[in-house]
């Protein structure tokens, strides 16, 4: 509980408050909700301009459900009539807000660890995830936010976002601070940065990993898309680090304005963090990082990239090198990112995330190098719904570079039609690929007409226990199709 004074000095300190009615010295604050469902007694509800509704419209609902107090953008015209002894906030960015109320309520338990923001179109997971293992590993107790789960500490919970919603955010960092972890890691998206919700949030170490084609559907333009990433590391201060893929062409854009410490990582001989491959080969990487060699679990070029940029940031938060190096070493693959599987006839599968042009091209290109000659490489994949139209045809083009054999089919198809889909991926396709709308079949179509020691890659869900036909989520787990249709040939 907190007294609303105290959050709306919050807002006013945060230079957002446009005017304030009501009220306020003598009400305290059980709960904050920006969803009216979720709101009870003595809760405080924020009304917020949403991409498929508008929380004013609202208002009545959470008052009715015990709200006695709303932070809105626009002040409801008959408000004295209507909502009478409501005390009312009126702010110029209810996103701002909800993300100040959150922290404060809360405590601002992310002040209490030392925070690491990840962000990039490709490889957050898995860079995210090397930084929790190793952590933890070398007794450093720390949190994880991220695509495929949360974790705190050894303690997994379920996400369904890849940065959750700001309150959820700071209800996460509080229970985090106070199970005693002393560091998070993050992964930061650009709707999460482009909406506010890390924004109460101070990073001691932003790191960048790539930017491709990806969220056009919501930031429109690629310039865009940037900018909403870039914010991560114009919010540093000079105490923080910026770890950056010196690389990618947007690296040094990313980081152009910060105050933070540049720490680029990358194969080139710009690099602070020089990384070369030795050796890549379907049982794991060989590199030379930072001098020196190890021998590592991940397989790929993505993921020399993605190794150096953790070994950076264990750097910056003062780990010792040859200890961040051993604990890199033993790190396994993340779920559902080139997750092996491997058939007692002598097949192999590869389920990966992959779901962007760059994502798949780097993904194939990885298993032509390391493949058996001889062998054929088959590509099930297909595109979202409601989501980027733009990078359909050239996931088309890029399959096709790489596979012997194309299947398209359904990923996530959402309120689109999945025919309608694989109709944009063929645009991009000039071979004979097969067709099949059924994301089951097509596995174990692609299954069944291989031969042994072929590899049969299954790209775009990764770890999602389920696929979203309509507005349903259905349960539907790739590793586990893939496994039913390896056991039906045994």
């Amino acid at each position: 509980m907190i007294r609303l004074h105290t959050l709306v000095e919050r807002l006013e300190h945060a230079g957002i408050v446009r005017e304030r009615i009501g009220g306020f010295d003598d009400l305290t604050i059980d709960h904050l909700a920006n969803d009216s469902r979720k709101v009870g007694p003595n809760g405080l509800f924020v009304a917020i301009s949403g991409l498929q509704a508008d929380g004013h419209v609202f208002i009545d609902k959470a008052v009715q459900n015990g709200a006695i107090a709303v932070v809105c953008e626009a002040m409801p015209v008959d408000r004295e009539i209507r909502f009478p002894g409501i005390a009312f906030v009126r702010v110029t960015n209810a996103r701002a807000a909800v993300a100040e109320l959150g922290a404060a309520f809360y405590g601002d338990p992310s002040e209490a660890m030392t925070m690491v923001g990840v962000t990039g179109t490709n490889g957050k997971t898995t860079v995210s995830f090397l930084l929790h293992h190793v952590l933890m590993q070398l007794g450093r107790r720390a949190g994880l936010v991220g695509t495929v789960e949360v974790r705190i500490g050894e303690e997994v919970r379920a996400t369904s976002l890849t940065t959750p919603d700001a309150l959820d955010i700071y209800k996460l960092f509080r229970d985090m601070a106070d199970a005693g972890c002393g560091v998070c890691v993050m992964e930061v998206s650009s709707h999460a940065l482009e909406q506010e919700r890390t924004r109460a949030v101070t990073f001691d170490v932003a790191v960048f990993t790539n930017l491709t084609l990806d969220h056009l559907d919501y930031h429109k333009t690629f310039e865009a898309y940037l900018a909403a990433k870039k914010k991560l590391f114009d919010g540093l201060d000079e105490r923080a680090v910026a770890v950056y893929n010196v690389d990618d062409a947007a690296g040094a854009k990313m980081t152009a304005d910060t105050r933070a410490r540049k720490v680029p990582y990358g194969l080139s001989s710009e690099a602070t963090v020089q990384v070369e491959i030795m050796e890549n080969r379907m049982d794991g990487l060989r590199l030379r990082l930072d001098g020196d060699e190890r021998q590592f679990r991940l397989v790929g070029r993505f993921n020399a990239y993605n190794l150096a940029a953790a070994y950076a940031v264990l750097t910056a938060l003062r780990i010792e090198r040859s200890d961040a190096l051993d604990a890199l070493a033993s790190a396994p693959a993340v779920p559902g990112r080139f997750e092996i599987i491997r058939s007692d006839n002598g097949k192999v599968a590869v389920v990966d995330y992959a779901h962007t042009p760059d994502a798949l091209e780097n993904v194939l290109q990885t298993i032509v190098e390391t493949k058996p000659e001889g062998t054929a490489l088959w590509c099930v994949f297909g595109c979202g719904g409601d989501r980027d139209k733009e990078k359909r045809p050239m996931m088309g083009s890029v399959a096709e570079k790489y596979a012997d054999h194309v299947l398209v089919t359904s990923d996530n198809p959402r309120t689109e039609d999945p025919k309608s889909i694989i109709d944009d991926i063929r645009r991009g396709l000039a071979i004979n690929a097969r067709y099949i709308v059924d994301r089951r079949k097509a596995i174990w179509e692609a299954v069944s007409a291989s031969s042994a020691g072929d590899i049969i890659l299954v790209a775009g869900k990764g770890h999602e226990p389920y696929q979203i036909i309509g507005t349903e989520k259905l349960p539907f787990d790739d590793r586990a199709v893939v496994r039913e249709a390896f056991q039906s040939e045994s």
